[in-house]
């Protein structure tokens, strides 16, 4: 979706809503259902800042336990919107937009994918499975012994087996 910034750059338009949808299942195959963009565009003091909040439902599965799960995914996004730089270097710290239309798809979709959480969990306390008999451990508890030994002295422990 592309907005027209002209009449917030002159000063004529002191806000500027939006809200659109986006289908991103092509990129993103745990996004199933489109996402929802939402935000504004606001001059103040002659910088434009947009603030956009990216919102879908993710099927997931739980690292610890393997259980499928959805989950709502919200990320909230803010910068300054300039139509050049003059220093390269604070490239990822604004937008940087040379003429009057700003492309905000590809910018929400980039954000939302970023915003991931790097450890999906079904719960916060999810116990995950039994090292041993790969039992859920969050539906049953296991009777199986669970000896752990220090890696460094694991030669040692095959010298009593034999």
């Amino acid at each position: 979706m592309c907005i027209n910034i002209k009449q917030l750059r002159d000063g004529s338009l002191r806000e500027k809503q939006f809200e659109f949808t986006v289908d991103i299942s092509d990129v993103e195959p745990t996004v199933s259902s489109p996402v929802t963009v939402s935000g504004e565009i606001v001059n103040r003091a002659d910088v434009l800042l947009l603030s956009m909040t990216v919102e879908g439902m993710r099927d997931l599965i739980c690292d610890r336990c393997a259980k499928e799960f959805s989950r709502k995914t919200s990320v909230r996004f803010e910068s300054c919107i300039v139509d050049h730089l003059d220093n390269e270097e604070d490239e990822d710290d604004f937008i940087v937009c040379e003429g009057d239309e700003l492309e905000l798809s590809e910018l929400a979709v980039s954000m939302f994918i970023l915003g991931f959480d790097s450890k999906n969990l079904c719960t916060e306390d999810c116990k995950g499975l039994c090292q041993v008999c790969g039992a859920n451990l969050n539906e049953q508890a296991c009777n199986c012994k669970v000896e752990s030994i220090d890696p460094r002295l694991e030669i040692l422990a095959q010298l009593l087996d034999d």
